[in-house]
């Protein structure tokens, strides 16, 4: 186990939702004793006190919909979150793995093994945060790849640009203007759709003269003589 982790131990912030029975005192103790600042907190509350960096939950059937309640109102990312089972049943094992927790102690808690367990959950859970962190990374760094090519595609229709000419153009306005050229392909991208949105909805208005016109040639159809009947002979023949 890395001096780090355990240096590490005096400034983290731990809650204990357990009850305040002989248990939860026991653990807590132990906790204080390895370094930790716990604080033993019970009834469950409606959210998690602020600046929680370890959090020790208890899993209780009795408690269940209070549990699932607290729980999803803990915000993203939230601590690193050990569970505290009694039972391996399917209802506590569904709240365990709601909770998010990255490790599991299991009733009676013996002091051996607890540290052990707070390293192993708090090291899995920096690597998460990693994880995450460079998955968003990667994710920006995608859509603006896509929004540099459409901006090239845009500025090679619209000037007759080749793509390398494109390119060279974009970097030189993201260096005039001292922003990256994936902003600078964002904006130019969103004038682009606005002012072609703005062109499409735009309303032509009918011009004066071809109305009347039209006007006219509906009011001469009104008032033009009705086409005189056919004789009767006529339209035998016609038949």
């Amino acid at each position: 186990m890395s001096y780090a982790f355990l240096k590490e131990l005096r400034d983290l912030s731990v809650v204990v939702l357990h009850p305040m029975d002989e248990e939860g005192i026991a653990l807590t103790d132990h906790l204080r004793r390895i370094g930790c600042s716990p604080q033993l907190i019970w009834p469950v509350p409606e959210k998690l006190p602020e600046r929680t960096d370890i959090l020790l939950v208890s899993i209780d059937g009795h408690h269940r919909e209070p549990l699932r309640r607290f729980l999803r109102a803990i915000p993203n990312p939230g601590p690193t979150i050990l569970a505290i089972v009694s039972y391996e049943d399917p209802a506590t094992l569904q709240l365990v793995l709601e909770s998010g927790a990255m490790a599991v102690l299991g009733r009676p808690i013996k002091p051996f093994g607890l540290l052990t367990n707070l390293a192993i959950a708090r090291n899995a859970w920096k690597r998460m945060q990693d994880l995450a962190r460079d998955a968003r990374r990667f994710k920006r760094k995608v859509m603006g790849d896509q929004m540099v090519s459409r901006a090239k595609t845009i500025l090679m229709a619209e000037q007759n640009l080749r793509e390398d000419e494109a390119h060279r153009e974009l970097r030189a306005r993201a260096m005039q203007q001292r922003v990256a050229i994936e902003v600078l392909a964002r904006d130019f991208v969103a004038a682009h759709e606005a002012a072609n949105e703005s062109h499409s909805t735009e309303t032509i208005a009918p011009d004066p003269a071809s109305a009347y016109e039209i006007g006219e040639v509906v009011k001469a159809g009104k008032n033009s003589p009705p086409r005189p009947e056919k004789p009767l002979s006529a339209r035998k023949l016609s038949r």
